[in-house]
């Protein structure tokens, strides 16, 4: 038998403060991590720079990789955007701890966190990390903006009484003229998470239905195009599109195999033998030779020419090119020499 009591929007919307500030904690603390704790990341010349975190989010980024591929091959207006990304970051984080204008944070919070999802949401080399994060904000945004700020917010110091429309909407008031409202809003919300977060699963990771996979556990090279000559010199264009993005693939031999699978030439693919001369790199992210090998990190693709490293002379034929990884991984592709 009900008591009688009721309670307010207001007392209600505070259950979800908990939300609100870890919520706006991890968008400021992105802000204060490059702008105070870690400024190279703002820093172009550094290798630290944050343009190639969003360099490694190409490969398989969902329905927003045109617009990455363009900001990474202009990387002055990657700079404005990565600028523009943490000051906005930073505006949402604050909105949310102080719940000012939290409607309007929260509507922030859930846009980042969808740019993020859509990004990255297929990275997470031990786990799949960013996924979670991309839909845990967008999650916690909705209900954010359902909610409002709570009784703990200069939202409800400020424009608890206000007659303002719009200060109604991006605060913290309440929007419903009943419960059939709250209802209807919370199924409609409900049902854009759920269908964000099992699209993106499956989608990024086959976790539906299929074999589940991990995109970033284990690096990979696609041979792109591959041309040779007969004296054995090669033209390939590689791209990396798999594995961690803390470090890159290393490839430290480049094999050609006869149709018998007979070796015809091992290329060692060092600074010593590759001069970044030969090399033409498409995107933010280098292939480089070191000492050792070919870097090749998560994103980077390159068109490299490489001259044999013995006296050799290939008979018309197929033939296959074989890169070598430092782990053992190989990746080949065939080619025809006429």
């Amino acid at each position: 038998m009900s008591n009688g009591k009721s309670f307010s929007f207001s007392s209600i919307s505070t259950l979800a403060t908990p939300i609100r500030l870890v919520l706006g904690w991890e968008f400021f603390s992105a802000f204060l991590r490059r702008v105070v704790n870690d400024p190279q990341k703002l820093d172009p010349s550094s290798p630290a720079f944050m343009g190639h975190a969003f360099n490694h989010f190409l490969p398989h980024a969902l329905f927003i990789k045109p617009m990455i591929e363009y900001l990474i091959n202009n990387p002055h207006l990657l700079y404005i955007f990565l600028v523009t990304f943490t000051i906005i970051e930073g505006l949402v984080g604050i909105g949310l701890l102080f719940g000012l204008l939290t409607r309007l944070s929260a509507i922030g919070a859930t846009l980042l966190s969808l740019g993020i999802l859509l990004g990255s949401g297929w990275l997470g080399s031990t786990c799949v990390d960013e996924w979670q994060i991309g839909i845990a904000g967008i999650s916690s945004g909705l209900v954010m903006f359902s909610l409002g700020g709570g009784i703990f917010s200069l939202d409800h110091i400020l424009f608890k009484d206000t007659k303002s429309k719009l200060l109604t909407f991006l605060a913290s008031n309440n929007l419903r003229k009943g419960e059939s409202s709250l209802k209807t809003e919370g199924l409609i919300f409900s049902i854009i998470a759920m269908f964000i977060t099992l699209y993106t699963y499956q989608a990024l990771h086959g976790g539906l239905y299929g074999k589940l996979y991990n995109l970033s556990k284990v690096p990979k090279v696609e041979i792109l195009n591959a041309q040779i000559k007969k004296n054995g010199s090669l033209n390939l264009t590689i791209y990396r599109t798999n594995g961690p993005d803390t470090y890159g693939a290393f490839v430290e031999e480049i094999a050609i195999l006869d149709n018998k699978g007979n070796v015809m030439e091992n290329i060692k693919p060092n600074s010593q033998n590759i001069s970044k001369n030969n090399i033409k790199n498409y995107y933010f992210n280098k292939i480089e030779p070191n000492k050792f090998s070919l870097v090749v990190p998560l994103g980077a693709k390159a068109t490299i020419n490489i001259n044999s490293q013995k006296d050799i002379l290939l008979a018309p034929g197929n033939y296959t090119v074989e890169l070598i990884d430092v782990s053992g991984l190989k990746w080949a592709k065939k080619i025809t020499l006429n």
